[in-house]
């Protein structure tokens, strides 16, 4: 590896992420440099200087004095101050290529990103719980048919969509800084059904970007020949040297009913199915990506279990979060301290130990299962919980009562 991959800044506050990574939301018109923090709307005028934003430069500043951010990173600073491994401490140990004029100079804050995050449209085959119109056309053809649905926090609307405008100012952008890009991860709705994703594939065809990472995050509800065709493609990318690596993220979060409940419109027979082929592609980089809330862990140790067997074949990486930013009622603590001990115990006691990147990974779930076991319940948010549930079930003619019985001595309480 080389040197420049790891990142040269060392105070107590900076996280690479400010100044490696951006996030575009080209479907909502927003621009983040992490998924938990605040972001920046993004227009014609400000597009090509959107990870250089007077805020980032304000926080970048902040973190090599050793200060965190004023108005952003309290979710990192709040589980470091709990003694867990935050976000922040764990993108420590990836080792991305680190902004050329860091290379130069090592306090610069005026940098260009070396790793992409792009959400295109909004077009998706699946509606998840934790979800929003600006990222499932599911989600949004459900709202217009049921209407706005607005109730203590809960906020179940439409919202407009930017990427028509913004996406050619993408492309003049890749054009420009493509070839400083490590990484380029891209996510949906879900990719496989976008056009814009087949339009990246001609891209890379034309204009190959040899020293860059490809990664797609996909909830794997594709047909197997759909698939198959788009993995020759990968082959044929990487064979010709137009890209440096693949990666193929699936999105999953527990097993069971559970699952299919909360990644509404999964099928998990297919999901497998899908994700077994590519167990035999061992040329392709395979994650596993997890969306951790109060309804996915006690089902998330049989996932857990699979994943050892899978790993028997081959290495999978393991990658997951809270709900973040929002909801606040789909977050893992709002049922309070010992709900889900014996749950993460289990998924704890699962979780392998073999090498650094493993161990890192458990402490970053001990973190998780701090938070939660430190907080009490919050009753407001469970109430929103529950008004959340009952609408979505309205909507969709399921029953969250009949998969998840134990939820139903906390609706009791509430009452």
């Amino acid at each position: 590896m080389e040197e420049n991959h790891f990142f040269p800044i060392a105070s107590n506050t900076a996280c690479q992420l400010k100044w490696v990574w951006n996030t575009l939301y080209l479907n909502s018109g927003k621009s983040f440099s992490c998924h938990r923090t605040g972001g920046t709307i993004l227009t014609e005028d400000n597009f090509d200087n959107f990870h250089n934003t007077s805020v980032l430069l304000s926080d970048r500043k902040n973190m090599l004095n050793g200060k965190w951010p004023t108005q952003s990173c309290s979710y990192c600073r709040q589980i470091e101050e709990q003694g867990g491994v935050s976000d922040r401490i764990r993108q420590w140990s990836i080792p991305y290529k680190v902004p050329q004029e860091l290379e130069k100079n090592p306090t610069a804050i005026s940098v260009t990103p070396t790793v992409l995050e792009v959400y295109f449209s909004n077009v998706c085959n699946m509606g998840c719980l934790y979800c929003t119109s600006q990222l499932s056309s599911v989600i949004e053809a459900e709202n217009t048919k049921f209407g706005d649905f607005l109730k203590g926090t809960v906020k179940l609307v439409n919202h407009s969509n930017q990427y028509q405008k913004l996406l050619p100012l993408f492309w003049k952008w890749l054009d420009k800084h493509g070839q400083n890009l490590y990484r380029l991860n891209i996510l949906g709705g879900e990719p496989f059904f976008q056009q814009e994703f087949n339009t990246l594939l001609e891209y890379l065809t034309a204009n190959p970007m040899p020293e860059c990472e490809l990664n797609v995050v996909t909830n794997l509800k594709i047909s197997k020949v759909q698939l198959e065709k788009i993995v020759q493609i990968f082959r044929t990318l990487l064979k010709n040297r137009h890209i440096r690596r693949v990666d193929i993220t699936c999105s999953i979060d527990c097993w069971g009913p559970e699952q299919e409940y909360v990644r509404y419109g999964m099928n998990l027979q297919q999901w497998e199915e899908n994700f077994n082929y590519l167990l035999t592609k061992k040329w392709l980089t395979l994650n596993i990506n997890q969306t951790i809330s109060p309804l996915t862990i006690k089902t998330m140790p049989e996932l857990l279990r699979k994943l050892r067997k899978w790993r028997q074949e081959r290495k999978i990486g393991h990658w997951f979060s809270g709900v973040s930013p929002q909801p606040d009622y789909l977050k893992v603590n709002v049922l309070g301290g010992d709900v889900f001990d014996q749950d993460f115990n289990e998924i704890l006691y699962l979780m392998p130990d073999n090498n650094n990147e493993d161990r890192l990974a458990k402490k970053y779930m001990e973190g998780i299962y701090k938070e939660t076991h430190s907080t009490g319940i919050v009753p407001d948010l469970v109430n929103d919980l529950f008004i959340f549930l009952n609408e979505k079930d309205r909507r969709r003619n399921t029953n969250w009562r009949d998969i998840f019985p134990w939820l139903i001595d906390f609706e009791n309480k509430i009452k």
